[in-house]
């Protein structure tokens, strides 16, 4: 199949939103494309200076109906969860966490961090769960960065980070039919992948690249027509996300940080929320209150 600049479907600019700390790009939901396959949420926090004293403070807050991938690219985070794990991210680790019926957790910056000059380089997704597994019992996996697939394709340094592509599987645990590559492609050199019918997209996070004759810049967020093959040619030395799978046949509702497939679901957990019935992060008291407006 040629591919083009025909095949794609749409560039989502970023809307910066604040979430305990500097602005993050946020790419979805988005009015004209709420998800891509099972992903319903990607926020990109760009590499960032924080000076001694000075961090990420993400207080608790609650999930249900989805898991969250965090995928960190420099410096250091601390998840602390309602099941009582607490968890040091490294650079290539990743933290699954799902939340099914329901989990709250913080992210702050570790103290041993917060103490000096240092930078953080972040992204974060929500993957929806299929009905079958909405409302599960919460859990959490922490990968290393040595667990994680590496390998050469093509071209291509590819980090299979979750999900099956290209003849591999991610030892991360997921629900529904994804996949979720990091990948670096050096200056002239092309990349080309088959989603095999399934939804794509891309994110550029250093670099440039191009569809067919299109010039891709950073920070926009693109999504290909539906099974359309991605191939691209890097302008530049780049390193960019491939993200996708099967879309699931019913919508999703979101409210803040709920996700269902149920409206009654999400108005449940935001009364469990205020009237702090919902799993609670032990030992920490304040809380991010739930909002009057939200997604």
């Amino acid at each position: 199949m040629s591919v083009t600049e025909n095949s794609i479907l749409m560039e989502i600019p970023p809307r910066l939103v604040s979430v305990g700390g500097p602005e993050v790009h946020r790419m979805i939901p988005y009015a004209k494309k709420r998800m891509v396959g099972p992903f319903i949420f990607f926020d990109y926090f760009p590499a960032t200076e924080f000076a001694a004293g000075t961090g990420i403070n993400v207080r608790p807050h609650p999930h249900i109906g989805l898991s969250t991938l965090s995928y960190l690219l420099e410096g250091k985070v601390l998840h602390h969860d309602s099941l009582g794990n607490k968890q040091l991210l490294t650079p290539g680790d990743v933290n699954w966490m799902t939340a099914g019926s329901g989990i709250s957790h913080s992210e702050r910056t570790p103290e041993d961090q917060a103490n000096i000059d240092h930078r953080l380089h972040l992204m974060q997704f929500w993957i929806a769960l299929p009905l079958e597994h909405e409302d599960r019992a919460p859990s959490f996996t922490h990968h290393p960065q040595k667990t994680i697939p590496r390998f050469k394709v093509q071209d291509a340094d590819v980090v299979l980070i979750a999900g099956s592509a290209m003849g591999k599987k991610s030892p991360v645990e997921v629900f529904s039919d994804l996949f979720f590559m990091d990948v670096q492609l050096q200056q002239n050199k092309e990349f080309f992948f088959d989603p095999e019918g399934q939804e794509i997209a891309f994110y550029i996070v250093k670099g440039s690249l191009r569809v067919g004759e299109k010039n891709i810049p950073p920070d926009d967020f693109v999504v290909l027509e539906q099974g359309s093959p991605l191939h691209v040619s890097a302008s530049e030395d780049s390193q960019f996300i491939v993200l996708g799978g099967t879309p699931f046949p019913e919508p999703r509702h979101i409210f803040w940080n709920y996700v269902s497939s149920s409206k009654d679901k999400i108005e449940v957990a935001k009364r469990q929320w205020q009237d702090k019935t919902f799993p609670q992060v032990p030992g920490e008291l304040d809380i991010i209150p739930l909002p009057e407006n939200a997604l």
